[in-house]
């Protein structure tokens, strides 16, 4: 029996340029970046001093009246997601679930949780030296708005999703991955429609902290926050943190038809390896975006020339950049130079668990569209990284089909391949 279809019917998204999806895409096609210095923590301690902050963010213009009890398990990044979530379905037609059978209705979410403010931790740490049972945190609503899981669960309750909920967390390859899965549920018959994506906002002292004891972020650009993200440039010294989130609406295709709504692409192929290498740092051969481009194009059933643009992970940092490139090379040999790549995170940062998500919402406005995102900071590229970043201005191209990359910390790699329908 062959595959069933998918195709993407919502798009909603949260980021540092732009709390819907228009807006985004606008600023995104621009080149205005979301990168400045942080503002919801003093840094004066902290090595880096900028992020990709959602600007002008509330949950309560989102969730209707009667589901504002919940509001109080909302994280800051599940709020993002919970948001996006609403926007998609509204763009899909499926708001108020219109008639289409809620059991048949699933969600996958990627998401890494909640982490406390440092300041919340020294009375918890006294607490604790003093007594016990007198923490301040030992409660249900604290307990439940800090688990990664919360936020999948919290977008199934909210739009009535009674097929099978999913949260995954493999670092920057979790909003992918999540689509991906959400993909697979819908080929299997599983589910006709599958609320999809990743968010997250890990932009807090203790993450910051510990990327910057890892030299993952950049701490170079504190007095140039826009140009603190440069994929692919000689000056790229690591990437920049940001927050927000993406969903995508997935559809059977005959299901989509039947509701004749507009149809942003079809989701053809999704592959996801492990590395198996390094809890930080990709195999310096390449093969991480390799193995995992190689899996999506054979699911996809499609040769590597038909390939036309490339949504580069593209964090900026010394390491990641290069393998990329040199994964694309082993891929696509010499027809690599001619493929346009670029990298969005030098707009948004890098929004970790929702960064894949956006990234292929990106690919599918770009079918829409007929415009390639630019890879803005791009003044002086890096020898290595010598394909066609498509720099500083965007590119009026008509493309069909697009493929995305995502690898995550610890070694996780997705890739996802969407064409025009």
């Amino acid at each position: 029996m062959p595959k069933k279809r998918v195709v993407i019917t919502g798009i909603g998204i949260v980021s540092p340029v732009g709390n819907n999806r228009e807006s985004t895409w606008k600023a995104v096609l621009e080149g205005k970046s979301g990168i400045d210095k942080i503002t919801v923590f003093d840094t004066e301690k902290f090595p880096c001093k900028i992020a990709g902050e959602v600007k002008n963010f509330s949950i309560d213009t989102v969730i209707p009246e009667e589901k504002r009890k919940l509001k109080k398990y909302i994280a800051r990044g599940a709020g993002f997601g919970i948001a996006a979530s609403y926007e998609a379905m509204e763009d899909a037609g499926l708001l108020d679930s219109n008639g289409i059978d809620k059991k048949r209705l699933g969600v996958c979410i990627g998401n890494s949780g909640q982490r406390a403010f440092l300041n919340n931790w020294t009375s918890i740490h006294k607490a604790y030296c003093e007594n016990f049972k007198n923490m301040p945190f030992i409660n249900v609503t604290d307990f439940l708005k800090n688990k990664y899981h919360t936020c999948s669960e919290l977008i199934s309750i909210f739009h009535g999703a009674e097929a099978f909920n999913y949260s995954i967390s493999t670092a920057c390859a979790s909003g992918t991955q999540a689509l991906g899965l959400a993909g697979r549920m819908i080929q299997n018959n599983q589910a006709d429609v599958v609320i999809a994506g990743g968010c997250d906002s890990m932009i807090n002292e203790i993450d910051l902290m510990s990327f910057c004891l890892l030299g993952a972020v950049t701490t170079s650009f504190n007095e140039n926050p826009t140009e603190g993200s440069c994929p692919f440039s000689k000056k790229r010294s690591g990437f920049v943190l940001g927050e927000g989130g993406a969903v995508l609406i997935l559809e059977e295709l005959e299901h989509a038809l039947k509701r004749g709504v507009r149809i942003y692409g079809e989701l053809t192929g999704y592959g996801t390896t492990m590395s198996a290498y390094s809890l930080t740092d990709p195999p310096p051969n390449g093969d991480a975006a390799y193995s995992s481009m190689k899996a999506a194009l054979k699911d996809a059933g499609m040769e590597a020339e038909k390939i036309d643009y490339i949504n580069a992970h593209g964090t900026s940092t010394r390491d990641n950049d290069l393998t990329e490139t040199l994964s694309i090379k082993r891929l696509f040999g010499e027809r690599a130079y001619n493929i346009p790549v670029s990298s969005t995170k030098s707009t948004t940062a890098h929004l970790i668990s929702g960064a894949g998500a956006i990234e292929a919402a990106f690919c599918a406005l770009a079918i829409r569209d007929d415009k390639l995102p630019p890879t803005m900071n791009l003044n002086e590229r890096d020898g290595q990284c010598d394909l066609d970043y498509i720099p500083l201005t965007y590119r009026s191209k008509r493309i069909d089909c697009a493929l995305s990359n995502s690898l995550g910390f610890g070694g996780s790699n997705a890739t996802i391949v969407i064409n025009r329908f």
